[in-house]
């Protein structure tokens, strides 16, 4: 990458309830607000992935979650940001995020 070339970048969105779009926080309002940080950051976007599924799972049971990591273990050669709406829509619980962390390294 030189310093012209955007960094690439990946975007993860996910809802566990029908609150949570009706408050406005549905997967299409977080990845616009996502794409919007994108493109403010200079980052260009090559995927998204999307998940309608509780907090509560495993981030490991998460078909989205799932495909992001399989998505940049393809590409070990590239070094990718990964960006979220929210760290809710991370991970809720420390160990989760901690666990997180370490896959995406």
């Amino acid at each position: 990458m030189t310093e012209t070339e955007p960094q690439p970048a990946v975007i993860y969105c996910r809802v566990s309830t029908t609150k949570q779009v009706k408050e406005g926080h549905g997967l299409e309002s977080q990845e616009s607000r996502c794409r919007a940080h994108a493109e403010s950051s200079r980052y260009h976007v090559e995927a998204v992935f999307p998940d309608d599924i509780s907090g509560g799972v495993d981030f490991m049971k998460r078909p989205g979650m799932l495909a992001l990591l399989s998505y940049l273990d393809a590409q070990p050669e590239k070094s990718y940001v990964v960006i979220f709406d929210d760290l809710k829509r991370f991970a809720r619980d420390t160990r989760f995020h901690l666990d997180l962390r370490d896959a995406f390294r």
